[in-house]
């Protein structure tokens, strides 16, 4: 059997309605830092899964979500604890703020949203976008963040938050706390 997935295209929010909205769907399920994106995944009814879906998507995460507690995340063989966090977060974006209108348009319809993108989509572009500011704001949320960070720096911050060095200079740099 063929399954058409669709693939999530932005809601056009703005970054800081976005990052407000992780933020509080962070406090919601009480998930702090360092804690674990994969027993919280669990907890609110997704799969989590390293390896491939068999459609392409081994060396990089996606999900497919029949619903909000319906979803499979993959994450890539090859990547590090610290990544693959930051992509869970992603994914876990993508479900969201992107499951919602696709359901609303088609109630049956299943969403699959991969790495790989149309780059002439605007629509897809701005939904990666938008996955990234919430991954960011779900797993380092400002006022923690901006705190730890100007007192222990991104190696120790990055340690803390479980994300990557990498991950923790881009939020950094997106809170204004070093320059660009």
């Amino acid at each position: 059997m063929v399954v058409d997935y669709v693939k999530p295209k932005g809601i056009f929010a703005s970054k800081a309605n976005i990052s407000s909205f992780a933020e509080s769907i962070a406090e919601q399920l009480n998930f702090e830092a360092g804690d674990s994106i994969e027993e919280l995944i669990e907890r609110v009814g997704g799969n989590l899964v390293v390896g491939s879906s068999g459609n392409g998507d081994g060396e990089s995460g996606s999900i497919v979500a029949k619903d909000t507690d319906d979803f499979t995340i993959y994450v890539s063989r090859h990547t590090s604890l610290a990544r693959d966090k930051f992509t869970i977060a992603h994914e876990l974006g993508h479900l969201l703020l992107h499951l919602g209108p696709i359901k609303a348009a088609n109630p049956d319809a299943i969403m699959r949203a991969t790495r790989w993108v149309d780059e002439t989509d605007n629509d897809q572009k701005r939904a990666e976008w938008e996955a990234n500011w919430f991954a960011a704001s779900f797993l380092m949320p400002s006022k923690a963040f901006t705190e730890y960070f100007n007192e222990n720096g991104p190696s120790s911050t990055a340690k803390k938050f479980g994300v990557s060095v990498k991950a923790a200079q881009t939020r950094a740099k997106s809170l204004q706390l070093i320059a660009d």
